[in-house]
């Protein structure tokens, strides 16, 4: 998706420019030439563990996903709606989708108290993407829990 490829740097160029971080993984499926560089299911679930290596209370850790997403049944009866949100990566005919709750497994569960994960999910069925305990209810401005 070349819109999502243009999203990926432009998101790139402005924490560069104007927050001075350097330090990013970045997997697009114009990376050809190098595997590890594309958006596979593994290096997905590789980036996620890469992002959260390490961090400490005081971290602020950033994640962006623009590109395919999907929903399926859910099987073990965790969304209200009956369907899990998925992330659709480039080879999701032979190694499958990315579940929301292996996303919540593998990116937030147990991160460090302190540490700060922003998610900007661009793809659709994005609303519960991170299987998050609670909602932020906007016209009221609280946290509300789901469970």
């Amino acid at each position: 998706l070349k819109g999502c490829i243009n999203d990926v740097h432009n998101i790139k160029n402005f924490l560069t420019k104007n927050y001075h971080i350097d330090e990013m993984l970045v997997l697009t499926d114009d990376q050809t030439s190098n595997p590890s560089k594309m958006p596979t299911r593994k290096n997905i679930l590789d980036a996620f563990r890469w992002l959260r290596s390490n961090a400490q209370a005081g971290d602020s850790l950033i994640f962006h996903y623009s590109g395919h997403g999907g929903s399926v049944k859910d099987t073990d009866g965790d969304e209200e709606d009956g369907m899990d949100e998925t992330l659709i990566p480039v080879d999701y005919l032979k190694s499958g989708h990315i579940v929301d709750d292996e996303v919540h497994d593998v990116l937030v569960r147990g991160l460090p108290k302190g540490v700060r994960l922003t998610a900007i999910m661009d793809c659709c069925h994005s609303e519960s993407m991170l299987d998050l305990p609670y909602i932020y209810v906007s016209h009221i401005g609280i946290y509300s829990p789901l469970y």
